[in-house]
């Protein structure tokens, strides 16, 4: 399994690129995403319906079972390695947002030019108007992108 993570600084294009890539990507292959979230204020429902009146309540493991989807909560820190090593059906994961996960190539989504002390395998540069270094450019070389992905 192939696993790559997109990390920046806010509003630097990752979710973007991840999105696009996907697109592209998902008619070959299984594809997994995994977020950081950085906080506990989320709802994967709509408010006052079933499964978030259940979660509001104190369920622990909260399952959504919809004809073609099933969503999953678990009310408590899972780590990323247990969500991984444990879906055996995905070829590639995405991840986005873990700067320190090292089993992972890292793509450092170049916003903030504080950001390149932090180890990266490759610099993408989507919204940052003044970095000159070596990098990848989005939109316009986003094929260097998905060939980093395939040949991997």
């Amino acid at each position: 399994m192939k696993i790559f993570s997109f990390f920046g600084s806010s509003s630097s294009g990752k979710t973007t690129i991840i999105s696009n890539i996907i697109s592209q990507l998902s008619g070959s292959m299984t594809i997994g995403y995994v977020k950081n979230i950085p906080h506990d204020n989320i709802s994967l429902d709509t408010e006052h319906k079933d499964t978030w009146q259940m979660e509001n309540s104190g369920a622990y493991r909260i399952y959504g079972l919809a004809p073609g989807r099933t969503y999953s909560m678990l009310r408590r820190k899972t780590d990323i390695d247990d969500i991984i090593t444990n879906d055996n059906d995905v070829d590639i994961y995405l991840i986005e947002g873990f700067r320190d996960y090292s089993k992972s190539t890292g793509f450092l989504v170049l916003g903030n030019e504080d950001y390149l002390t932090i180890h990266h395998d490759y610099i993408i540069k989507a919204n940052n108007k003044t970095y000159t270094g070596e990098c990848i450019k989005y939109p316009e070389e986003f094929s260097k992108i998905i060939g980093i992905l395939m040949d991997a």
